[in-house]
This record gives structure tokens, C-alpha cells and sequence, in this order.
């Protein structure tokens, strides 16, 4: 029996595979090097987080929350998302965001459809509302079974009641932290081996697989 189920954000949630590239787009920066530098292990994640939001503050001093906010406003949400939700609420499932992803974003999910948690990215502001270059990394895109581990005790719940559904090959670690895992609208090759099912298009399409 199904009782929670932990959702990617970008590329799952919403149709945009990934805020911080989206922002970065956005405000006219390109992160390559850094990115390509992380993915190499050159950088660790907490360095590559800072060095986004320095080149944000470079870019534009006087940046503010709600500006960010503003953009990532932007971004719409995968089709059947409400539909979904309403099911996981009317049928006691847990819905809980674990996403490397912006927590402004995940915050708008969460508060906008009933989802039931929501762990993400943080970015401070000061007393102004204007970005510093510091915050607090909740999920390590890598390392996501982390988190649902942690969520998974304090609900009290089995790895086999869980369902977990991603989009990249970040989240590979979701697939090895439940027992079901899907993957959902799917870049990778990887995810598609080791899925127990792949689905595509609206996210309202899992719950004929709960209902298996």
C-alpha cells in the first residue's frame, strides 16, 4: 500500500527541467564553466550554489527575493498537477517535494496545490529583501535519498510504501532510496533501465499506477 511519494521538482512538477538554469537564463548569465566544474567534482555543491547567486549579485548589486521569485513565478507547472494532488490528499498519501531546485519555487508548489512538504534550496536576503550571497542547501541534488531517508523515519514508513518519481540522472539516488521508483518525462537512459515504470506527458498519469 502506497503512503508517501516524493517528487522531484524541475522537469517532474514543472515543465522547466531545472530554476536555476531557468533564472540564470533569465538574468543573462552562463554558468557553464561552473557547472561543468561541479559535475567534474572540481566543485562541491554548497560552492556551486554560492558561486550562482555571487554572479546573480555581480551581475545586478541591487538584486532582490523578489525579483528572483518573480522570474521563477514564470515557470508553469506540469499539466494534471492539481488533479494529482487532490487524489494524493483525498486518499491520506504523503506528497513531499525533494528537489535541488529553488525553495521559492517549491514554497509556490506547496502552498498552491496542498502538497504536503517540501525540501529544496535555499537563498538568503537581508533586512532590504536584496540577495547576500549565502543560503542553506536542504538537498544535495546527488544525495537525495538522504533527505528521503530522513522522511521516511519520521513517518514511519518502509522504503516499499514509497513511490519516488525523477526526471535525470541526479535523481538516481531517489531510485535507491524506495522501492518504487518512476521515471517521469525522461532524459536519461539510465533512469529508463532502472525505473520500475516510465510514464510521460500529464503527472495525473501515476494515479493509474497507484491504483495497480
Amino acid at each position: 500500500m502506497i503512503k508517501l511519494i516524493f517528487f522531484d521538482m524541475d522537469g517532474v512538477l514543472t515543465v522547466e527541467k531545472s530554476s536555476w538554469f531557468y533564472v540564470n537564463n533569465r538574468l543573462g548569465i552562463n554558468n557553464r564553466e561552473n557547472y561543468l566544474k561541479y559535475i567534474s567534482g572540481k566543485l562541491d555543491y554548497y560552492d556551486f550554489f554560492r558561486m550562482d547567486i555571487a554572479a546573480w549579485r555581480e551581475k545586478y548589486p541591487e538584486i532582490t527575493m523578489e525579483e528572483i521569485k518573480g522570474i521563477l513565478d514564470e515557470i508553469p507547472v506540469i499539466p494534471g498537477i492539481e488533479k494529482c494532488m487532490a487524489y494524493l490528499k483525498k486518499n491520506k498519501i504523503i506528497s513531499v517535494i525533494v528537489s535541488g531546485g529553488i525553495s521559492w519555487l517549491s514554497d509556490r508548489l506547496k502552498n498552491s496545490f496542498g502538497i504536503d512538504e517540501a525540501y529544496a534550496n535555499r537563498i538568503f536576503s537581508d533586512h532590504e529583501g536584496k540577495l547576500i550571497p549565502e543560503g542553506e542547501v536542504q538537498v544535495n541534488p546527488m544525495r537525495k535519498d538522504i533527505v528521503m531517508e530522513k522522511i521516511m523515519a519520521e513517518h514511519n514508513v518502509s522504503p516499499k510504501d514509497c513511490i519516488a518519481l525523477g526526471d535525470s540522472e541526479s535523481d538516481y539516488s531517489m531510485y535507491k532510496a524506495v522501492n518504487n521508483f518512476i521515471a517521469f518525462n525522461s532524459d536519461s537512459d539510465l533512469l529508463s533501465r532502472v525505473a520500475r515504470i516510465n510514464l510521460s506527458g500529464n503527472i495525473d498519469s501515476i494515479i493509474d499506477y497507484i491504483n495497480e
